[in-house]
Order: structure tokens, then C-alpha cells, then sequence
């Protein structure tokens, strides 16, 4: 979700949404160079940990120096044999190599121990450490703690995923949008009360890159200007691990994370973003680089081609149950936003090589999913990928001036808006349009936009009859796939007139549900006969604790590629919750 904007740097050519632009658009004002990174440590399997350290450093054989885990630990990607362990040594001399251990048990006492893995960490790589632990149980939860120099970290719980012919319910938390300065994460702390979550599915905008004051004021930003160099996106990642409540949910579940833009700057693309001016604040590509390499560092994720940090679409495997397609819809091979509102007569949304993908990761999703065994496909996207639709027409009750200054259009050239004609090609090769085989029980999850939309998947949302091409909204007949577009953990919702979002809900049938105020966060779960969302708000973000409160259900029962029953409270009830 776009933030602040500023002037557009010369490589850029068009600007991108926020809530002002947004609104004007509409008619209505307002009041580094990427580094090879490798899992770092090596594995080695032992009878027993050892009662202490080692008490010298194995590089210099120097007695060991004072380090603390200010940053706690974490694991990812989880496998049905293996998972990515994850922490930060922060030493009293950081000129200097630091040695440790894993120890990884089946028991939160730390009685049954399974195995230890070796590391070492330097300063090249932020003293931060990853491992993948391998050879273990499939569908099991595991304990861990590092240790070193004498000190040791919080213990960790992590779980592997099932392995083929494995076909039990899954559940997963489903976040996106912590901007730190808009609050605290209460959302976090909710979701890791829970017992009943396999996996933390993390769709973007876990840091934000803007100063102290400049998007939001709760809380103050580290560094306090917008980060653009290596250590000031090291430095804002290291800010963010020590909030205690993303640190508790980290120990808690295994995360499966991809960035948006804020993780590099705002609304970015492969070849610029918004938010940075070149020559000022540098060279993109450099830039770029750096907020992959510290990405790669500060996340427990699992590189699918490994030393290359700009390649991180990848698929994570549940069984026979799930498979989740994470997709990079920003830095891989997107090409410059379209104009909000798109305008359709101007061409540029719908340009046949226009992509917010490309061509390999398209491939690597329409192919994934074919060969896929799994009951359902799920899939990790950023920006959202259903239509924002308003037309102006007798058939529009909207009231004056929404009927009257509108065309028909997209309003949101940032998200698949902006890509009409790739969005149109995954959704032929969902129908079996292209000359393959059509792909059943896909949902959609998506992040960016900080408010909660359910809407179904279809290419023409306003004709009625599913057989010429169209959507019948009350059937649910012309519907491919489904898509839940999850509220923020703290980013401010819409500043948008009830009116347009009035408008957008009576000219675009495919739209479920829309709820532009609550915080919060989502719950998935799936089973073999129907796959649940669960929309949970929180009631303040103003200040740590408060309550929450399961505002909205949807479900998509299996086969049937459309939302078959939802269940939504009052929104009066929600909203009078919340701190925002």
C-alpha cells in the first residue's frame, strides 16, 4: 500500500496510488550491489549437547568475548523434513569471528534432544545466523535455543510440514502491513496466543523504510531518517526483531515470508520505485540490492536458488493438502506502474507485454500448480488481484458525485489493476483457456492495501452470463478462483468516502466483502472438503494489550472456485472496537 509520495525521480514515468492520489483520482480531495548469501553454519548431528561452550572462538583461538541474543530467534520455510532456524549474536567486538550452537529438542524442557548444529557469523553478513536443521520428523514440532560464548537464546518452537500422502487440516496465521510508527503489534501477540496454527503465512510490508514522523507517529523509527544504505536496512530489521511481540510470535510459528515495496521503498518495481529520487539517495540498483541482502540476512527464508537473493518466489509444500505459491510481485520483473485511476482508453493497463510478473515466474506458478498433487493451491501475493471497479449508469445508484465523475475503470494502477492483460492470461490458464488443463481449489491471499476485501475471481465481473465469458454474482457460475485480501497489522486502512467504497461494492458483484477500518489479522484453514478465512480484529494499536474480536467468516467450499458462505458481524460492532 503506497505511503507518502515525492517528487518522481527521471526514470520514472508514472506515479503510483495512495489514499490522496486515490481520492484525487476519483474526483474527491482530502483534508547495493546483491551479495551471494548463503545459509550460514554447518550441520553435524551429536550424541548429546555438551554442558558448555567452547571457550576460545575456533578462527583465533582467542579467549571468548560477552554476546547477547537481543533479537531472539526464528525459523521458516518449513519442510516435511527440515526447517530454517534463524537468530542474531550481537558481541562486545565486532571485529571479530562468533562460534556457536543450535541444540534442537522434541520437548520445550529441553529433555529430548535430537541434534546440534555448528555456526560461525562475522560482521559480513551482520552477525546474523541461518541454518537449515534437516533429518528430521514430518509433521512434528521441534524446540530449539542457540548458544555461544556462554550465552544462550530464548528457546524456539518450530514445526515441520506433513509429507506426500499426508492429508490433515491445516491452519495458518495470514499478516501483512507492520507499519511500526502507526502502533503496536498487537495483531502479533494475538495470533501467537493461539494453539491451533501450523505456519505464519507473511505477505509483505514487514518493515517500513520512512523516517521518524514522515508515515505515522506512534512510535519513532532506527536510523530516525528513511533507510537507503545497507547498515540503515540492517539497522531498521534489527529495530523490528527486538518489538516483543513480533519477537513472540517468531518463537512460536514457523514464518513464510515475501516482501512488498516497503521492504526496499515505497510502490518499487524492477527498475525504480516511487519513493527514491537517483542520484540522491543513490543508485536503485544498489539500492535494491541492499534491501535484498539484508532481507536475506534478518528473515528465516529459504533462498530456492541459493546465493541469489533476488530470486525469492518459491513454493512451500504441505502434503497432499496444500501447495503455497509465494510470488514477488515488486522486484523480480515488474514493470513500472500504470496511472491511478487507470484509465482504460489510454491502453497502458491492458499492453499484452505489459507484466507484473514476467515470464519465468509465470511459469513457474500456471506449471507449479498443474503438476501440483495437492487439494489446494494456495497462493502468496502482494497487491490485490481482483477488480476495483466503478461505473457511472442507471444500474449505479451511487450517489452524486460518484455516479457522475467516474468512467468506468480500475482504480488502483498499483495492483493487477495496472497488469490487466497478464491478470487475464492467469486467469485463462485457470479456465483451461491457454490448451491446458483447467486448475481448481486455487485461493488467492494478498497483503498491501491495510483493509480486508473477499471477492471472487472472474474476467468480466459486470456480464451476467457465465457461458458468453461473464459472472453470474449469484451462482457464482464464470468464477475461477477465490481471493482473501487480509486487513493490516497496523497500517492505515482506506482514507477513502463510504460512498466510493459503496460504489465499488455495487458495480463490482464479484466483491464479497469489504471492511476498510479494522487492524487485525487472518486465520486460514483448510480442510479437504472446504478451505475457511477468518477475519479477527484487534481493538487498539494506540497502545500494547487491548482485545480482539472475529469480525467476518468466508468459505470456499472445495471444487466449487467461489466464495459458497460467509458469515459477517456487525461492522458497528468491529469498528467501536477499534484504536484508529
Amino acid at each position: 500500500m503506497s505511503g507518502p509520495r515525492r517528487k518522481r525521480s527521471r526514470i520514472q514515468k508514472r506515479a503510483g496510488i495512495t489514499r490522496r492520489s486515490f481520492l484525487k483520482g476519483l474526483g474527491f480531495g482530502t483534508a547495493g550491489v546483491t551479495g551471494l548469501g548463503l545459509l550460514h553454519g554447518c550441520g553435524s548431528d551429536n550424541n548429546s549437547p555438551t554442558s558448555t561452550d567452547s571457550r576460545t572462538t575456533p578462527s583465533d583461538n582467542r579467549p571468548m568475548q560477552n554476546v547477547q541474543f537481543l533479537h531472539s530467534i526464528a525459523s521458516g520455510d518449513p519442510a516435511f523434513d527440515s526447517v530454517v532456524l534463524w537468530t542474531r549474536v550481537t558481541p562486545e567486538n565486532t571485529n571479530r569471528t562468533v562460534a556457536g550452537r543450535v541444540d534442537v529438542f522434541k520437548d520445550e524442557a529441553l529433555t529430548m534432544f535430537v541434534k546440534s548444529m555448528d555456526f560461525q557469523t562475522t560482521a559480513e553478513q551482520d552477525f546474523t545466523v541461518k541454518l537449515i536443521c534437516d533429518g528430521l520428523e514430518q509433521d512434528s514440532i521441534y524446540f530449539y535455543q542457540f548458544r555461544s560464548s556462554g550465552a544462550t537464546s530464548p528457546v524456539g518452537r518450530t514445526r515441520t510440514a506433513p509429507a506426500a500422502g499426508n492429508k490433515r487440516p491445516l491452519n495458518f496465521g495470514v499478516v501483512s502491513c507492520s507499519s511500526l510508527a502507526h502502533g503496536f503489534f498487537n495483531a502479533y501477540n494475538k495470533l501467537a496466543d493461539r494453539d491451533d496454527i501450523d505456519a505464519i503465512i507473511h505477505l509483505g510490508d514487514y518493515i517500513y523504510e520512512y523516517g521518524t514522523g514522515q508515515y505515522g507517529t506512534v512510535r519513532e523509527y532506527e536510523p530516525a531518517t528513511e533507510i537507503i544504505s545497507l547498515s540503515d536496512y540492517r539497522t531498521r530489521h534489527a529495530q523490528y526483531k527486538r518489538d516483543q511481540d513480533l519477537q513472540k510470535l517468531h518463537a512460536r510459528f514457523p514464518f513464510i515470508t515475501i516482501w512488498d515495496d516497503h521492504e526496499s521503498t515505497n510502490n518499487s518495481y524492477r527498475d525504480g520505485a516511487e519513493n527514491h529520487t537517483e542520484g540522491t539517495e543513490g543508485v536503485w540498483e544498489e539500492r535494491k540490492g541492499f534491501a535484498q541482502r539484508a532481507y536475506d540476512e534478518w528473515m528465516p527464508i529459504r533462498l530456492p536458488e541459493p546465493g541469489n537473493r533476488a530470486k525469492i518466489f518459491r513454493r512451500v509444500q504441505f502434503g497432499d493438502m496444500v501447495d503455497l505459491f509465494m510470488l514477488d510481485t515488486r522486484l523480480f520483473d515488474r514493470d513500472i506502474e500504470a496511472a491511478t485511476p487507470v484509465n482504460p482508453t489510454d491502453g497502458v493497463a491492458s499492453e499484452p507485454d505489459r507484466t507484473m510478473i514476467g515470464e519465468e515466474q509465470y511459469n513457474f506458478l500456471i506449471n507449479g500448480m498443474r503438476e501440483s498433487q495437492a487439494q489446494w493451491k494456495l497462493v502468496g501475493n502482494q497487491v490485490v488481484f481482483h477488480q476495483w471497479i466503478i461505473k457511472p449508469g442507471v444500474n449505479n445508484p451511487a450517489p452524486a458525485p460518484v455516479g457522475d465523475l467516474l468512467a468506468p475503470s480500475g482504480l488502483n494502477g498499483d495492483a493487477w489493476d495496472g497488469y490487466s492483460a497478464e491478470r487475464q492470461r492467469i486467469i485463462n490458464a485457470l479456465r483451461g483457456d491457454d490448451g491446458g488443463q483447467a486448475i481448481d481449489n486455487v485461493v488467492i491471499l494478498t497483503g498491501d492495501v491495510h483493509s480486508a476485501w473477499v471477492a471472487d475471481i472472474t474476467d468480466n465481473p459486470n456480464q451476467p452470463v457465465d457461458a458468453a465469458g461473464g459472472y453470474n454474482p449469484v451462482t457464482g457460475d464464470g468464477s475461477v478462483a477465490t481471493e482473501f485480501v487480509v486487513s493490516s497489522v497496523t497500517s492505515p486502512g482506506l482514507d477513502v468516502p463510504n460512498q466510493v467504497i459503496e460504489a465499488i461494492r455495487l458495480s463490482s458483484p464479484h466483491i464479497k466483502h469489504v471492511n476498510v477500518t479494522e487492524r487485525g489479522y487472518s486465520v486460514l484453514r483448510v480442510a479437504e472438503d472446504r478451505t475457511t478465512c477468518e477475519y479477527w480484529a484487534v481493538s487498539t494499536i494506540l497502545e500494547r494489550g487491548g482485545s480482539e474480536q472475529l469480525s467476518a467468516t468466508f468459505d470456499v467450499a472445495a471444487g466449487a472456485n467461489r466464495i459458497t458462505q460467509q458469515g459477517v458481524f456487525p461492522v458497528d460492532e468491529v469498528t467501536g472496537l477499534l484504536g484508529v
